[in-house]
């Protein structure tokens, strides 16, 4: 067989042609690597927002019913409120955090993506705060009214 007849090369074609359909579709299916990124980035963003949660649930309980002044005053003390991280993993810049009343508070992150209707499984935690249904998002500024969890003592 000789590399240039035309078999050989209609071969080579339809090779070259399988891999790079096979390489599209599979782009098509999962998304491109920057859709891809950014969807990491938000859930980065809600696991941050999560551990926030948790760490003011925890101080709210050890401080006699007072929400931390700052997302700050949580890092002071980080063995007794651990926190993953307080600023955007993409921008560097702080979550807001804003209390509400005695009891509840607000947290905010702009989100790359948009994640509504897409939860898994909305009941996957007894807590409603830690369901994924909890925290969907759009692709901008959202924020999310908390109030504190009481701890039976």
């Amino acid at each position: 067989m000789r590399y240039n007849s035309p078999g050989f090369r209609l071969f080579a074609a339809l090779i070259v042609l399988v891999v790079t359909s096979t390489a599209l579709i599979g782009l098509w299916i999962s998304g491109s690597p920057a859709k891809e990124r950014a969807r990491r980035l938000d859930d980065r963003r809600i696991q941050d927002l999560q551990s926030i949660s948790n760490a003011i649930d925890n101080y709210y309980n050890q401080n006699a019913s007072a929400l931390p002044p700052t997302l700050e005053s949580l890092t002071r003390v980080r063995d007794a409120y651990y926190v993953s991280s307080i600023v955007d993993p993409d921008t560097m810049t702080p979550y807001e955090y804003a209390v509400e009343s005695t009891s509840t508070y607000r947290l905010c992150a702009t989100f790359t993506t948009d994640s509504r209707g897409i939860s898994k499984d909305p009941n996957q935690y007894a807590q409603p705060y830690n369901s994924s249904a909890f925290w969907e998002h759009n692709s901008e500024r959202t924020c999310f009214t908390i109030t504190a969890k009481v701890y039976p003592k």
